[in-house]
Protein backbone atom coordinates (compact mmCIF):
# COMPACT_ATOMS: atom_id res chain seq x y z
CA UNK A 1 0.00 0.00 0.00
CA UNK A 2 2.68 2.79 0.43
CA UNK A 3 4.28 2.58 -2.80
CA UNK A 4 0.58 2.75 -4.16
CA UNK A 5 0.16 5.98 -2.30
CA UNK A 6 3.81 6.78 -3.16
CA UNK A 7 2.72 6.42 -6.97
CA UNK A 8 -0.05 8.00 -5.97
CA UNK A 9 1.82 11.29 -4.73
CA UNK A 10 3.95 11.16 -7.56
CA UNK A 11 1.52 11.14 -10.67
CA UNK A 12 -0.23 14.15 -8.92
CA UNK A 13 2.86 15.84 -8.29
CA UNK A 14 3.52 15.36 -12.36
CA UNK A 15 0.00 15.86 -13.12
CA UNK A 16 0.33 19.67 -11.63
CA UNK A 17 3.86 19.95 -13.65
CA UNK A 18 4.10 21.18 -17.54
CA UNK A 19 7.52 20.47 -19.36
CA UNK A 20 7.61 24.05 -20.19
CA UNK A 21 8.63 24.79 -16.98
CA UNK A 22 11.85 24.88 -14.92
CA UNK A 23 10.59 22.07 -12.75
CA UNK A 24 9.14 20.26 -15.70
CA UNK A 25 12.73 20.24 -17.58
CA UNK A 26 14.61 19.13 -14.51
CA UNK A 27 11.94 16.45 -14.35
CA UNK A 28 12.64 15.79 -17.44
CA UNK A 29 15.88 15.54 -17.35
CA UNK A 30 15.43 12.87 -13.98
CA UNK A 31 12.93 10.90 -16.36
CA UNK A 32 15.92 10.51 -19.22
CA UNK A 33 18.58 10.02 -16.84
CA UNK A 34 19.00 6.22 -15.25
CA UNK A 35 20.94 6.17 -12.30
CA UNK A 36 22.82 3.22 -11.54
CA UNK A 37 24.25 2.94 -8.15
CA UNK A 38 26.13 -0.32 -8.26
CA UNK A 39 28.67 2.03 -11.12
CA UNK A 40 28.32 5.91 -9.55
CA UNK A 41 28.13 4.78 -5.83
CA UNK A 42 25.30 7.06 -5.30
CA UNK A 43 21.62 6.07 -5.35
CA UNK A 44 18.96 8.18 -7.13
CA UNK A 45 17.85 9.19 -3.96
CA UNK A 46 21.05 10.85 -3.01
CA UNK A 47 21.57 12.15 -6.31
CA UNK A 48 18.64 14.36 -5.96
CA UNK A 49 19.44 15.34 -2.51
CA UNK A 50 22.89 16.23 -3.43
CA UNK A 51 20.64 19.17 -5.94
CA UNK A 52 18.56 20.68 -3.42
CA UNK A 53 21.48 20.53 -0.85
CA UNK A 54 24.08 22.23 -3.57
CA UNK A 55 22.00 23.97 -6.95
CA UNK A 56 24.44 25.93 -7.43
CA UNK A 57 26.08 23.22 -8.49
CA UNK A 58 23.53 21.74 -11.51
CA UNK A 59 26.26 21.72 -14.25
CA UNK A 60 28.63 19.35 -12.08
CA UNK A 61 25.30 17.68 -11.11
CA UNK A 62 24.21 16.55 -14.29
CA UNK A 63 27.10 15.18 -16.18
CA UNK A 64 27.48 13.20 -12.61
CA UNK A 65 24.38 11.84 -13.66
CA UNK A 66 24.94 11.13 -16.56
CA UNK A 67 27.75 9.51 -16.19
CA UNK A 68 25.95 7.37 -13.14
CA UNK A 69 25.71 4.60 -15.86
CA UNK A 70 28.79 5.20 -18.21
CA UNK A 71 25.69 5.40 -21.11
CA UNK A 72 25.10 9.50 -22.04
CA UNK A 73 21.61 8.43 -24.22
CA UNK A 74 19.89 10.68 -26.81
CA UNK A 75 16.86 11.38 -23.91
CA UNK A 76 19.38 12.76 -21.79
CA UNK A 77 21.26 14.51 -24.38
CA UNK A 78 17.86 15.94 -25.60
CA UNK A 79 16.86 17.05 -21.66
CA UNK A 80 19.81 18.53 -20.81
CA UNK A 81 19.89 20.41 -23.52
CA UNK A 82 16.62 22.35 -22.15
CA UNK A 83 18.46 22.85 -19.06
CA UNK A 84 19.94 26.40 -18.94
CA UNK A 85 23.74 25.50 -17.14
CA UNK A 86 24.90 28.71 -17.80
CA UNK A 87 22.92 30.43 -15.17
CA UNK A 88 22.35 27.69 -12.63
CA UNK A 89 21.14 30.14 -9.91
CA UNK A 90 18.17 31.90 -11.51
CA UNK A 91 17.15 28.35 -13.16
CA UNK A 92 17.10 26.57 -9.62
CA UNK A 93 15.73 29.34 -7.91
CA UNK A 94 12.66 29.09 -10.61
CA UNK A 95 12.41 25.40 -9.48
CA UNK A 96 12.14 26.05 -6.15
CA UNK A 97 9.64 28.69 -6.77
CA UNK A 98 7.74 26.61 -8.97
CA UNK A 99 7.96 23.82 -6.19
CA UNK A 100 6.11 25.82 -3.12
CA UNK A 101 3.55 26.85 -5.35
CA UNK A 102 3.08 23.41 -5.94
CA UNK A 103 3.47 23.12 -2.29
CA UNK A 104 0.78 25.61 -1.86
CA UNK A 105 -2.06 23.87 -3.99
CA UNK A 106 -1.59 20.72 -1.66
CA UNK A 107 -1.68 22.12 1.17
CA UNK A 108 -4.99 23.85 0.60
CA UNK A 109 -6.92 20.35 -0.22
Amino acid sequence: MKNKELLAQSMAFLMQTTPETALGKLLDFCLAAKVDPDNSGKTALEFALELLDNPEKLARWTSDVIDSDNNFSVDEMIALEQIPLNNPKKFMNQVFTELEKLELQRSKN
